[in-house]
C-alpha cells in the first residue's frame, strides 16, 4: 500500500519528536502547513496506513488525539477538543471520516465506524456504526458477519 506524502511527513516529524529533535519536527510541521494547509502535530498518535486523500487539505488534529490504523480522513476534517473539556477524541481502526466533519471533545469512535460529510460528532459512536448530521446521530449500526 502506497503511503501518502502527508502521512510520510507526519511519520518523520513524529520520529524526530520522539527522539528529542523537536525543532526539526516543528520545521516539518511548518512545511506541511505551508504546502498542504493542514495542521497535523507530530505529538498526535496516528496509526499505520492512515490515509489523507487530497493531501489533507484543511485537516486540523489536536496534538493529543489518538487515531487508529487504516483510517481515511478526508479534507477539512477537525479532530479536537471542546472549550472547557480537557479530553480529546480517540478514533478506532478502519474508520472513515467524511469531508468537513468535526469530532470534538472526549468522544470515542469505534472500529469500522463511518462519519458522514459535515457531521459534528459530540457523543461516542459505536463500532460498525454510521453517524451523520449536526449534531451527529447514528443512522445505521450493523454487526459484522462472524
Amino acid at each position: 500500500m502506497k503511503r501518502s506524502i502527508v502521512y510520510s511527513m507526519y511519520s518523520k516529524a513524529h520520529f524526530c519528536g520522539k527522539h528529542h529533535l523537536s525543532f526539526l519536527a516543528w520545521i516539518i510541521r511548518a512545511i506541511m502547513r505551508w504546502l498542504f494547509s493542514c495542521d497535523i502535530p507530530y505529538k498526535a498518535e496516528i496509526g499505520k496506513h492512515t490515509r489523507f486523500p487530497h493531501y489533507a487539505l484543511g485537516v486540523v488534529i489536536h496534538k493529543e488525539a489518538v487515531i487508529g490504523n487504516d483510517c481515511v480522513i478526508e479534507q477539512n476534517v477537525t479532530i479536537g477538543g471542546r472549550s472547557g473539556i480537557m479530553s480529546v477524541p480517540r478514533i478506532g481502526d478502519h474508520v472513515l471520516i467524511g469531508a468537513g466533519a468535526a469530532i470534538l471533545g472526549p468522544v470515542i469512535i469505534g472500529d469500522y465506524a463511518k462519519i458522514g460529510a459535515g457531521a459534528v460528532v459530540l457523543k461516542d459512536v459505536p463500532a460498525y456504526a454510521t453517524a451523520v448530521g449536526v449534531p451527529a446521530r447514528i443512522i445505521e449500526k450493523c454487526n459484522p458477519v462472524q
